[in-house]
């Protein structure tokens, strides 16, 4: 059984935290990151997730530089982009990937996808993964949250994807639908208990407001974490989600 762990988060969290303000002269200042620090923390990290888990392999899960997204919304995650990483952290990445067995950790990549859909492509019954990204919410199976190993069902994984398809997601950068915050999301899908109704009233919100199907369907691949058998392993590339079959 496997710990899958969502090692970009982890990582970036010890870098961040391990970063400095160094000034030089008067008038230069510069961040420096003390990857000996990050590494420590890091580490720690990982520990505290294995003593939650004892029984279960450590296996550090990491997005590629690209994603299949991009194609399907140009604009997702454009707002990141000038956003500036902990200074050296590729470096740290390789870090982890070339010390991870004799660490007793795997690790685990794959093209086109990023490492939250890694996570959801690679679980199988009894593994557990180990995310803070609320996004992960709506992959169904068993998350160790705050310390806390809890079961997300189905239904609940469902509820929360069609939500996110309806809010959007504004630190990815996609719309969904203007106007409709989490509550009104929530209040839309109440009562349904299987994804042919979640759709159709996912597709009721939209077309009060002149959405296309096309439309709606570009939101719901940007929202969703793809899950075990969305990835054709043979041509290394995402099965993309279509709207459920009545």
């Amino acid at each position: 059984m496997k710990l899958l762990v969502d090692a970009e988060y982890y990582l970036y969290v010890a870098a961040s935290g391990a970063e400095y303000e160094a000034q030089w002269d008067a008038d230069d200042w510069t961040y420096v990151c003390r990857h000996g620090d990050a590494k420590a923390s890091f580490q720690e990290t990982i520990g505290d997730l294995r003593q939650a888990c004892p029984t279960h392999t450590p296996v550090m899960v990491f997005g590629d530089v690209f994603s299949f997204r991009y194609g399907i919304w140009p604009a997702y995650k454009a707002n990141r982009k000038k956003r500036r990483r902990p200074a050296g952290y590729r470096q740290l990445q390789d870090w982890v990937v070339q010390g991870a067995a004799s660490r007793g950790w795997e690790v685990a990549k794959l093209p086109d996808v990023e490492g939250d859909d890694v996570l959801g492509i690679l679980y199988q019954e009894g593994d557990i993964i180990a995310a803070v990204d609320k996004d992960l919410l709506s992959v169904p199976g068993w998350h160790l949250r705050d310390g806390k190993v809890t079961e997300v069902t189905e239904l609940e994984a469902n509820l929360s994807f069609y939500q996110q398809v309806l809010t959007g997601d504004s630190c990815d950068n996609y719309p969904g639908l203007p106007g409709c915050g989490p509550v009104a999301a929530t209040k839309a899908l109440l009562g349904c208990s299987t994804e042919q109704d979640m759709w159709q009233q996912v597709m009721a919100q939209y077309r009060k407001k002149d959405y296309s199907e096309t439309y709606v369907i570009s939101q719901a691949r940007c929202a969703r974490i793809l899950r075990p058998g969305e990835y054709d392993h043979e041509k290394k590339s995402p099965i993309l989600w279509n709207p459920p079959v009545a």
